[in-house]
């Protein structure tokens, strides 16, 4: 009897005082409205080894606390854009960030762990961590996630100023686990090289057990959930950071998957769900006996809980996906495919390393439409060897496409800005071979020595026409308001005056820390007095 008093009296201290609060910062804007997955995935896994932990989303929070639609948009440019500061915005959410400090200590955790989704959330992740230490010094602090990716001085910064005492690049859920018994030379922890996991059947699924759900709806007014069908991708787009992440492509298997959602479905009540790969159908063998297997769950339920599924999909010919995968991935539920088509132009496709013909394109399209599956096609303007024909047939292609937008199969376009030079893709890992030229480490300050008139004032003059030919032939353009205004902003920073002679400079590079614009070259400009 009196062990069992004990026993109780530890889990009642273990409830208390938790191994670790998992916390998701903002800012994450997700189009689809899906909760992200990190924290769940991270609390699934500390849970199968015994760790106590609880999650707090404070991204909700945002949206739940600031529903004016002026202050939530002078708080998203607060974390989106670092460099900007406004000492009203400061003013308001200073308190907030203390708030926020005040519950995770309170918690009395050992660990605080972070999960940076994104760039966005580098802002709040740094402010979060120094108002936790002012209150607790002894707590420490653990980030990781896709956002300390984007910026290799971030993590190492904050750990070397004694800000937060760990950092993981790569998966976390074992490497956190192993963090919090102790063993810090595992791989990923503290910029040791990360090590990816093979085995991801093994993964424990994610607890959303301290999510407000009902905070989360999907554009479609579902309550959605994210899951996780493989790392990694079975192509290697020149412009896509993926493989530096994940070097090589591993998937779970699609029963294990359909598992996955039977579990959520039951638990949570969920009936939309958003896959977070970068493809789903990267190994047809896992896919087919996925969709078999959700398509059989989905024939026991009333159609009030019948889900569907969002994801990212690759173009494949008819012979890797005949038409009968098309018929089974709608019976399973399959509602939007996220397509990267980049571009409408085969040579520049083929540049990309996309690994698809024209003609797959067009039996893949016509396959969705076919079974009335949803298309949000995903674009990008101004890609290094993209010329002026290129640049025509992407046209071209959206008012070839618009019976399937007339008969309501795509449904949305995301044309981004432009290209953005990222770092570790292949485009800037092997800039000498592209013969690209990047004089400062801004996305957008290349230049192609193969293709020089493409300047980011081209690409800008590009990506606006775009813009107005597919919104003219009635296609919905992804935060079309949100990017005109980033646009024009572009368009004006890179502006300058023509001379009596009629020429301009072309190949303006903008000195973000000077203010400042500069150029090497006067040439003419054919297109100088018109406006955008």
């Amino acid at each position: 009897m009196g062990h069992h008093n004990i026993d109780v009296q530890l889990s009642v201290n273990r409830y208390m005082n938790k191994d670790i609060v998992l916390v998701i910062p903002p800012r994450i804007v997700d189009d689809f409205g899906y909760t992200p997955a990190g924290a769940a995935l991270l609390k699934g896994s500390l849970s199968a080894h015994g760790f106590s932990s609880t999650i707090f989303d404070l991204n909700a929070e945002i949206d739940q606390q600031f529903q004016n639609h002026e202050l939530h948009n002078a708080i998203d440019n607060f974390f989106f854009y670092h460099t900007f500061y406004n000492n009203k915005t400061w003013k308001l959410l200073a308190p907030v960030i203390e708030a926020w400090a005040e519950k995770i200590v309170a918690q009395n955790p050992t660990w605080v762990g972070m999960s940076v989704f994104s760039y966005n959330s580098q802002r709040a992740t740094r402010l979060l961590s120094v108002a936790i230490k002012k209150l607790n010094p002894a707590i420490k602090i653990v980030i990781g996630g896709g956002g300390i990716a984007t910026d290799f001085k971030f993590a190492e910064s904050l750990h070397e100023n004694r800000i937060i005492n760990a950092y993981i690049r790569g998966e976390g859920e074992l490497a956190l686990v192993e963090l919090l018994k102790g063993n810090i030379d595992y791989p990923g922890i503290n910029g040791k090289p990360p090590q990816q996991i093979k085995d991801v059947d093994s993964l424990a699924f994610p607890n959303y057990d301290d999510y407000e759900l009902k905070t989360y709806t999907n554009s479609k007014g579902l309550e959605a959930l994210p899951i996780t069908g493989s790392r990694g991708c079975v192509r290697k787009c020149t412009f896509c950071d993926v493989a530096s992440m994940w070097p090589k492509f591993y998937y779970r298997s699609g029963k294990n998957i359909a598992d996955e959602i039977r579990q959520q479905v039951e638990s949570y009540g969920a009936t939309a769900f958003r896959f977070t790969d970068s493809l789903i159908n990267g190994s047809m063998k896992a896919f087919r006996e996925m969709t078999l297997e959700l398509a059989e769950y989905r024939k026991t339920l009333p159609e009030e809980k019948k889900f569907i599924w969002d994801t990212h999909f690759i173009v494949r010919g008819p012979k890797q996906m005949p038409p009968k995968d098309f018929d089974v991935m709608k019976a399973a539920g399959a509602g939007t495919m996220l397509v990267g088509i980049e571009s409408g132009s085969p040579a520049v496709r083929e540049h990309m390393k996309k690994g698809y013909s024209e003609e797959d394109l067009n039996y893949s399209i016509s396959q969705l439409d076919r079974v009335g599956i949803k298309v949000r096609m995903l674009m990008i303007v101004g890609y290094p060897t993209e010329t002026l024909e290129d640049f025509e047939l992407t046209k071209e292609m959206f008012t070839r496409y618009k019976p399937y937008l007339d008969n309501g199969t795509i449904e949305e376009v995301n044309l981004g800005l432009t290209l953005n030079l990222l770092k570790r893709t292949p485009l800037y890992d092997d800039r000498e071979k592209y013969n690209l030229v990047q004089d400062n480490d801004h996305v957008n300050d290349w230049v192609c020595i193969d293709n020089p008139t493409l300047t980011y004032k081209e690409r800008l003059k590009r990506r606006i026409i775009l813009q107005s030919h597919v919104e003219e032939l009635g296609y919905p353009v992804f935060e079309a308001a949100n990017y005109t205004k980033q646009l024009l902003s572009s368009w004006n920073e890179v502006q300058v005056l023509t001379d009596n002679t009629g020429t301009m400079i072309s190949n303006v590079k903008f000195d973000r820390e000077q203010n400042s614009l500069s150029a090497d070259i006067i040439e003419p400009w054919a297109h100088s007095k018109q406006n955008f």
